[in-house]
């Protein structure tokens, strides 16, 4: 690795280590459009969506993912992360729509064309209505639904992944859809957030020795297995209060670990550690979350906290010495205005951790394009790629922070000419 330059702050250089994957991310129902039988759609449906739109729409991504593809490749990706849709795939129990996987093929194939290595996400967030009518996660049967879905579609796709994620950000799923109720199916259960939880880990358990045995019995080169948990700094909003302690560690304990903590009791279960961070909290007792007041916040209200990620990084690399993948890391801006700067911050700051001995084998940037975020809609823009929404097509077009972020690949890190480019004025806070 090196790092070189004349000034401490606007000389360094900060450049990783060769085979370093620079990527971006995105999920299935978030982009593909056009799928009306999952939970995301009936929420919609349900006008559960903050402004009012449905993912139906989304950004086309499966009618357009060959423009997009590349796009990606345009932005010198060496890697992107898509997802799968379980209610496409499997839009009724037991029954396959192997047209659907097909096209799962076709897109896979036009990325290994592209150079592009894929990362597969098999759950994100999305569920199919039988499934949710049959109990969702919180079923006594949904470890089993889940393997036979990941059976099916590792058999069908297996050869073309570079990396599996089973689960994306279980405890994030668990606590918004059975906690605070604000994703489908809408419950305010402790008991039921905790099922899930319990359900998804076991999930991926099941799901992880289905996938090895697949990629054996084929001789398929071994595959990469994991899931991408949203991790986040807890820390006492007065250091001084022992209530504000222990409420910081309460949220660590159940948002951060209780997850893994079940996962790894089958240690052989993960081959990589997938890290999605976005920001850190300040805890006052018991559960409230604030913000630290001297940080910038993106239109979500979320402190930027580029520190906060050194140490997650280095905290789970210390504690489970796995392979870091950071499969998602950005931030909600709509006119581009933050996003350059927020890169070049926590650029900076992973170079920092693997300075210091965690190996991070990539990134991959949430998102590759302007999405459907979730319940809040089309409204909140994630994308190195803005999308007109009101476009017929839904016309793409590269941002200042996706011609950085190539720049940035291109160069496999952040280089004093990127800097004094894009952002002449930033100087490293590491």
């Amino acid at each position: 690795m090196r790092e070189s330059g004349k000034d401490s702050k606007v000389g360094r250089e900060f450049i990783f280590p060769k085979g370093f994957l620079w990527a971006s991310a995105s999920s299935a129902f978030q982009v593909e459009g056009g799928c009306t039988s999952h939970d995301f759609y009936d929420w919609a449906v349900q006008g559960r969506i903050k402004d009012g739109t449905n993912p139906v729409d989304a950004v086309h991504f499966w009618k357009y993912y060959r423009q997009d593809i590349a796009l990606m490749k345009k932005l010198s990706h060496s890697a992107a992360r898509i997802g799968l849709e379980w209610a496409r795939i499997e839009p009724e129990a037991g029954s396959f729509d192997e047209k659907a996987l097909a096209h799962y093929r076709a897109i896979l194939l036009e990325m290994k064309k592209s150079g592009i290595r894929p990362m597969v996400s098999i759950h994100h967030f999305s569920n199919p209505m039988w499934f949710v009518r049959t109990g969702g996660w919180a079923g006594s049967d949904a470890v089993r639904r889940f393997a036979f879905y990941t059976e099916r579609v590792v058999k069908a796709l297996g050869d073309l992944v570079h990396v599996w994620i089973t689960i994306n950000e279980p405890a994030v799923y668990a606590v918004a859809a059975y906690l605070f109720g604000e994703f489908p199916p809408g419950k305010k259960s402790f008991r039921q957030m905790f099922r899930v939880q319990n359900a998804m880990a076991d999930a991926h358990v099941a799901a992880y020795g289905i996938i090895h045995g697949i990629h054996g019995q084929k001789k398929w080169a071994a595959p990469l297995v994991g899931v991408a948990k949203h991790l986040r700094t807890f820390d006492p909003f007065n250091e001084k209060n022992p209530l504000d302690r222990f409420g910081a560690g309460l949220a660590d304990r159940y948002f951060n670990n209780y997850f893994l903590e079940r996962v790894m009791r089958n240690k052989s279960t993960l081959d990589i550690f997938g890290i999605n961070y976005y920001s850190g909290d300040l805890v006052k007792f018991p559960l409230a979350m604030k913000g630290r007041e001297a940080l910038p916040k993106n239109k979500l209200g979320w402190d930027i906290y580029p520190e906060g990620y050194y140490r997650v990084l280095m905290r789970y690399w210390n504690l489970y010495g796995l392979p870091i993948y950071v499969t998602e890391n950005g931030t909600c801006d709509d006119h581009d205005e933050l996003r350059p700067r927020y890169i070049l911050d926590h650029v900076a700051a992973m170079h920092r951790a693997v300075s210091d001995g965690a190996h991070v084998a990539g990134y991959y940037h949430w998102s590759t394009m302007d999405n459907f975020e979730l319940v809040d809609g089309l409204m909140s823009r994630f994308g190195l790629i803005h999308v007109d929404h009101g476009h017929p097509e839904k016309k793409r077009t590269i941002k200042k922070s996706g011609e950085l972020y190539r720049e940035i690949s291109k160069a496999n890190g952040i280089t004093q000419k990127i800097v004094k480019k894009y952002v002449p004025d930033w100087s490293p806070g590491v």
